[in-house]
């Protein structure tokens, strides 16, 4: 009887072939029966080895194994791996501090590191409703809006198109009660449009954060939110 290991068979076939083997009952293929074995039993091994109890790593925290390849996440790293801001065009800059200022004109006189400023000396002053010139702002009112955990959104009207306008509206907060769009601000969670004019029609500015957009990239938008609003400053 000849046996042939080439093309697909049923499992049931394999199964026969296997007792065989085993049996002894087929003495003129044992080679075919020892080299089965040899192919299979590593092939076994290494499906069978990410199927293994999950492990504890130092921290005392189970891991599961996996036999795959982790799937790459779309801004670098596995898919488990949290959203690296840096390697998604976000510009980081160095912290200038945040001291409390009582005279604003100190702020016009002061060297910030970025522009928009991103850090530095603030007043305890914040925006009054959206949609104001970046030129009738104070850098210090920019600064402790942003050291409070709001998110910025400079953007040119001219260089983004009607829909895209009234998406960041959307996402924008609410300004038609001047008392609650100043409280959204002490709490740190507000959106803030200001109109200005950068190289690219559209930048997100939070502490120490810029991130330039050439278009309304929804995604990029909601991970910098996601991220970065909130995020009281505690130290520099």
């Amino acid at each position: 009887m000849r046996i042939s290991l080439v093309g697909s068979f049923s499992f049931r076939s394999f199964s026969a072939f296997a007792r065989r083997c085993v049996a002894g009952n087929i003495p003129k293929e044992k080679g075919v029966c020892y080299r089965t074995a040899l192919l299979l039993v590593p092939l076994l091994c290494l499906f069978f080895k990410g199927v293994v109890p999950a492990r504890a790593d130092n921290s005392g925290q189970t891991t599961p194994t996996t036999p795959f390849m982790p799937m790459m996440g779309a801004f670098g790293g596995g898919s488990n791996q949290p959203f690296s801001p840096i390697r998604s065009g976000i510009l980081r800059y160095p912290s200038q501090g945040h001291a409390l200022k009582g005279d604003p004109s100190y702020c016009t006189t002061f060297r910030y590191n970025s522009r928009p400023p991103s850090s530095g000396p603030m007043t305890d002053t914040y925006i009054a409703k959206n949609d104001l010139p970046e030129a009738s702002l104070s850098p210090c009112t920019l600064v402790n809006v942003i050291h409070r955990g709001n998110i910025v959104l400079f953007y040119d009207p001219a260089r983004l198109t009607p829909d895209g306008v009234r998406t960041l509206h959307q996402i924008a907060s609410d300004d038609a009660s001047a008392e609650g769009f100043l409280q959204q601000q002490k709490l740190g969670y507000g959106v803030l449009l200001v109109t200005a004019k950068y190289q690219d029609p559209l930048v997100l500015l939070a502490w120490r954060r810029i991130l330039p957009l050439p278009f309304i990239d929804r995604i990029k938008i909601n991970l910098f939110l996601s991220r970065y609003r909130g995020q009281i400053v505690r130290k520099s």
